[in-house]
């Protein structure tokens, strides 16, 4: 046992035992789970975007799992540990212990393009339980996530509908009566007098309701996504339509949208429903024009073409995100 000779063989077998036992108890450490991912916040272009990462485990045997990190496989040639992107910039979330069927963390993500994106492939690592060696394996996640536009301030022209809309007589129309549109949550805009009492009272927390009549002025915007828009002009256009429709609602008015190709009445759909629409626009060529029912200010992208419709104001953006009025069409 004291010679030197023996005494390095003993370390040498101990050490290269540790590194196979390493191996058996990653992978039974491993096997059998799987991981889900959906986002739990809306995604927003160059905005940490929070995903709640969900843990599931399939197999006979019931031992906890140890030191689970769920990792997206860049896209591209590999690379080495040290040059792989890293969060937010992809998917990388870890998970202590899972000791039950189903664990659950979360991580954020950044996304740097508007639309519709996925992360189809992650792979799932663990150094359990010697910290030897990395035993991975690829994980199918299908997460499918739709983009918003980037949040941007909203242009001093369109910061308040009534300025930008000819002499204001669409931007001020009224609903039709006295219908109640229904109660809902106060948020930190509404005014105090908007606040119904006796319902607030019954409820314990402040609620607001809202009429076609009194509460909710219409606001109308359009957009001129057309094939002859430049790429860039396009998405800055997109970026100030998604924040003046926020705006807008903010301010109380119920807020519709206009493209090319489909309309959406004020109070048809929410303003999350519309920033949703605007980041699944993609160019589309003006089928039919109704005076009736198009708003009264259009945002028409650097090298596009508006509508020409007697009464509406037009306003062009450039690259950079300026706005210059073009008159009326």
């Amino acid at each position: 046992m004291s010679a030197s000779n023996n005494l390095l063989f003993m370390l040498l077998a101990v050490a290269l035992g540790a590194v196979v036992l390493s191996g058996i108890l990653s992978e039974r450490n491993i096997d059998g789970v799987q991981a889900h991912l959906r986002p739990i916040a809306p995604a927003y272009v160059d905005e940490p975007c929070r995903l709640e990462v969900r843990y599931e485990r399939r197999c006979k045997h019931r031992e906890a799992a140890f030191a689970l990190q769920l990792r997206e496989l860049a896209p591209g040639v590999w690379k080495p540990w040290g040059q792989r992107p890293q969060a937010p910039q992809i998917v990388d979330a870890f998970l202590p212990v899972l000791d039950a069927n189903t664990g659950r963390t979360t991580c954020l993500r950044v996304f740097s393009q508007r639309g519709r994106t996925s992360i189809p492939t992650c792979e799932l690592i663990t150094r359990f339980p010697f910290g030897l060696l990395n035993k991975a394996k690829d994980v199918h996640v299908q997460l499918h996530v739709l983009v918003r536009a980037r949040r941007v301030p909203v242009p001093e022209q369109i910061e308040d509908p009534r300025s930008a809309a000819g002499e204001g007589e669409r931007a001020e129309a009224r609903g039709l009566g006295t219908e109640i549109y229904g109660l809902r949550e106060r948020q930190d805009w509404d005014e105090a007098f908007r606040v119904h009492a006796l319902r607030s009272m019954a409820l314990g927390r402040d609620v607001v309701l809202e009429t076609a009549q009194v509460q909710r002025p219409t606001a109308w915007l359009g957009v001129a996504t057309t094939p002859q828009a430049e790429p860039v002009a396009l998405e800055r256009t997109l970026e100030i339509a998604a924040a003046a429709l926020s705006a807008w609602d903010g301010r109380g008015f119920a807020v519709g949208l206009a493209t090319p190709n489909i309309a959406y009445a004020p109070g048809e759909l929410s303003v999350d429903g519309l920033l949703d629409v605007i980041a699944d626009l993609s160019p589309a060529a003006f089928e039919r024009v109704d005076a009736r029912h198009q708003p009264g200010l259009w945002l028409i992208p650097e090298g596009a073409h508006g509508p020409r419709v007697p009464g509406v104001l037009a306003m062009h953006v450039n690259a950079q995100g300026q706005l210059r009025q073009a008159g009326q069409s």
